[in-house]
């Protein structure tokens, strides 16, 4: 086979595309050939009475397969874009499924953790204090402080006394004191040579103090002119 190249202005050309198109043929070149053909009469001799209800066919086959690669050559990208869109959508349920296990995860660990903490502080929970531990810490404890406590004060005394508290019945209310510190205390009593309130004051800190002008005020020690000492009335 032997091929003819010609040469044509840009309008020629799109008048033959467009009766190419209309005709039903694939390419320009299979119009041009089939004008040719047409012209030199050779279509007309070469088609048989059989033949010729084929050709409108053929016509229609072309113009299905056109459209067929138009389509999808615009169905294409959309299919792309809807393949991207299902892959990253796929991605996006992936990552929140695992931010949804991380924080099944931490849930979990919080609340073990709020579990052990709740069951040491239930465990470490210091006892309550009874009343020998008070006054062990306070040193010395007024009837008068704890009266808007303490409904049954008889009994919280009676209790101090059976633990060795010492009780002092003085004026107008009851004394507890921790054993050791009246031990220490009646010991720095007897040391103190004057009855001058300043010098008494400076001689002891201010729960010694307290207790001291208390006992004075009830008359439980008083001063010894002659030996310039403090006699404790109660042992």
């Amino acid at each position: 086979m032997r091929i003819v190249s010609v040469k044509i202005d840009d309008k020629l050309y799109e008048e033959l595309e467009k009766r190419a198109k209309e005709e039903g043929f694939l390419t320009i070149a299979e119009y041009v050939r089939s004008l040719i053909m047409r012209e030199l009469g050779k279509q007309g001799k070469e088609e048989t009475i059989d033949e010729l209800p084929k050709k409108p066919q053929a016509a229609l086959d072309r113009i299905v397969l056109l459209l067929e690669r138009r389509i999808q050559d615009k169905i294409n990208p959309f299919t792309s874009k809807v393949d991207e869109l299902s892959r990253k959508t796929a991605e996006i349920v992936e990552r929140i499924e695992g931010i949804e296990q991380k924080i099944l995860e931490m849930e979990e660990r919080l609340k073990m953790k709020s579990d052990v903490e709740s069951r040491m502080k239930t465990e470490h929970k210091a006892p309550r204090k009874t009343a020998i531990d008070i006054l062990k810490e306070q040193k010395v404890i007024f009837e008068r402080d704890i009266a808007s406590r303490i409904k049954d004060r008889d009994s919280f005394f009676a209790r101090l006394e059976q633990s060795n508290a010492k009780v002092i019945e003085a004026k107008d209310e009851r004394i507890a004191v921790d054993p050791d510190f009246w031990e220490n205390f009646t010991k720095k009593i007897l040391t103190i040579g004057t009855n001058n309130d300043d010098e008494i004051r400076r001689a002891l800190d201010s729960i010694e103090s307290r207790l001291f002008y208390k006992l004075k005020e009830s008359a439980l020690v008083v001063y010894d002119n002659t030996t310039r000492k403090w006699h404790l009335l109660i042992s």
